[in-house]
């Protein structure tokens, strides 16, 4: 994934390489918030990016809120994420609008138009996230359908992607279990699976 990925971080990693500020807006759902857990994925890679870029003076700022749709989203950007002019910002929507049954082609719609709103305010790189797998195989079919919609809109749009599905698979099929990187009772990350979206976010930097 990363050799395509890696001009999509090109600016931000140029500021963090040569000690500048560098502003990161984590923006989603309650998977960016860290629901139910001391650490969400922005805090892991946030430590990650500063053993990485000591000299860098980084800030990062988590405008996840758990329960928001795409719909959601678009209705607090302006504060949640523009007004920050942020360097970068990751988006990750996705499990809601799957919940409430929000038709892939107006899911689809709310991404493209954050995309077009982030080009036409502070113009930063723009990283596109999918979620991790769902323990229910049923639910897990059906959401699988949003991450490759957000797959698509990057493609279209030319923004990064980075499939956290795909990296938790990878971790599952090297034989950790699903269930140990999640929140017994609640389909939400664990701090052992937030740890692997800030590790496949490194990836880029």
């Amino acid at each position: 994934m990363e050799k395509g990925q890696k001009r999509f971080t090109e600016r931000t990693v140029a500021d963090l390489q040569s000690g500048c500020d560098a502003t990161i807006v984590a923006f989603g759902d309650s998977i960016t918030a860290g629901y139910a857990v001391r650490r969400g994925f922005p805090s892991f890679w946030m430590g990650m990016l500063q053993r990485k870029y000591p000299e860098a003076r980084i800030e990062m700022i988590n405008s996840g809120i758990s329960g928001d749709t795409t719909m959601d989203g678009l209705a607090r950007m302006d504060w949640a994420v523009l007004a920050y002019e942020p360097d970068l910002v990751t988006i990750n929507f996705g499990i809601n609008d799957c919940v409430i049954g929000l038709g892939l082609e107006e899911f689809e719609t709310n991404f493209v138009e954050m995309v077009r709103r982030i080009r036409a305010g502070p113009a930063s790189e723009i990283l596109l996230l999918s979620s991790q797998p769902l323990e229910m195989p049923p639910y897990d079919r059906l959401v699988l359908d949003y991450y490759h919609a957000i797959q698509r809109v990057a493609r279209e749009k030319d923004v990064g992607f980075v499939d956290i599905y795909g990296a938790w698979m990878d971790r599952v099929r090297q034989g950790k279990p699903l269930g140990s990187l999640i929140i017994p009772g609640f389909d939400h990350p664990n701090e052992a699976g937030y740890e692997i979206i800030a590790e496949e976010l490194m990836r880029l930097f």
